[in-house]
């Protein structure tokens, strides 16, 4: 997709057919309220190399296309029922990938793949430490 065609569309974000909040990002976060996706470096790391590679090309383009405050610096603290916990992936170089779910494992079809793997934005990090 052309930037050119890109910013003809997201001029009015909300409204049905704007790339911004109609796009396959937007439904592919499902119905959650997540304003962050986080994946593990890991995870990343155990991807088909094709697939690792189509990845890296992406965001490269993005940071080419997208100013620089698209992509601040963040530090990412696992929480588990609002309590810090252990966070094994941290430690990639140590660990191996993880192994590929068998194809009959599969679930035929996830309509929010990016559901799930976030940061809840509206809980403050001092409730998180209590």
């Amino acid at each position: 997709m052309s930037s050119e065609s890109h910013t003809a569309t997201v001029i009015e974000p909300g409204r049905p057919g704007s790339t911004y909040s109609d796009g396959p990002v937007w439904h592919a976060f499902g119905l959650s309220r997540a304003a962050y996706l986080v994946l593990p470096r890991r995870t990343l790391q155990s991807m088909p190399l094709d697939w690792q590679a189509r990845f890296v090309a992406l965001i490269q383009e993005a940071r080419r296309t997208l100013p620089d405050e698209a992509f601040p610096q963040y530090q990412a603290i696992r929480l588990k029922d609002g309590q810090y916990a252990a966070d094994p992936n941290c430690r990639y170089r140590r660990m191996p990938p993880f192994p590929h779910r068998p194809t009959e494992d599969a679930p035929a079809r996830c309509d929010a793949p990016l559901a799930g793997a976030f940061v809840n934005t509206f809980t403050q990090f001092d409730q998180a430490t209590q």
